[in-house]
């Protein structure tokens, strides 16, 4: 019987807009439909994902929901915990704060779990900000690495970029990066500084918004123009 009621269940893997101001609705229709019913609810920040769950027009009021935390501090025992409403025969939805859960998401050792307990795990088609820009970049796409966030320390920052640009050179692979609004804009000014001037980058900004800016060029260009001010900006790096 309990074999019964985890089939039943399913971990709804949900995706949140890269503009949690944006009115309009990218997910289709037949998503929506399977995930109406949902009560339960893992997400990364509790406002931000109800701001998403809103325009999911679910069948339960939203102050009805169960909605729980989960982020990189989150204890062992309470993402065991996390199981215990789908073991039950209750279906999850996992939502990420902006793009796709578990891609640069904290939301992966919950899947992980889930796939341990025999759990359905189903991911929806939703955008992500490191694949959009790979698309847009005009770089290499069948061989490409993320590396999250690149060292601050400026030692280890150059022996990081150095690794990034022999693999470039040697093998053609994508490198993609990202980093903290605020220091946008001294990343940039140190990537066109220390990279060869055959390195292509490509930046896109504040990517699905208004504001939505994709520039790719070589080093060498770069340093003959005007470098944007990305400061506070969603910028994702790309090297080539």
């Amino acid at each position: 019987m309990e074999n019964d009621k985890k089939k039943l269940a399913s971990l709804f893997l949900i995706p949140s807009s890269l503009d949690q101001n944006a009115i309009y609705d990218f997910m289709v229709e037949e998503q929506r439909k399977r995930i109406k019913d949902l009560t339960y609810f893992i997400v990364e920040n509790e406002k931000s994902a109800r701001k998403t769950i809103k325009k999911l027009n679910l069948s339960t009021p939203i102050q009805e929901l169960i909605i729980i935390p989960h982020n990189k501090k989150t204890s062992d025992e309470n993402i065991i915990s996390y199981m215990k409403p789908l073991i039950e025969g209750q279906s999850i939805g996992l939502l990420s704060d902006a793009g796709v859960p578990c891609i640069a998401d904290p939301g992966s050792t919950v899947v992980k779990l889930a796939h341990q307990n025999d759990i359905k795990v189903v991911p929806l088609v939703g955008p992500s900000s490191i694949i959009l820009s790979l698309m847009a970049s005009g770089f290499n796409g069948q061989n490409f690495r993320f590396h999250g966030y690149i060292p601050i320390n400026k030692e280890e920052n150059k022996k990081k970029l150095e690794h990034m640009q022999k693999d470039i050179l040697a093998h053609y692979e994508t490198q993609i990066f990202i980093e903290t609004p605020y220091r946008n804009n001294t990343l940039l000014e140190n990537l066109i500084k220390t990279l060869d001037q055959k390195i292509n980058l490509c930046l896109a900004i504040n990517l699905t918004t208004d504001e939505e800016v994709i520039v790719s060029r070589s080093i060498k260009n770069w340093r003959e123009s005007k470098l944007p001010n990305l400061s506070k900006k969603l910028c994702i790096y790309l090297l080539n």
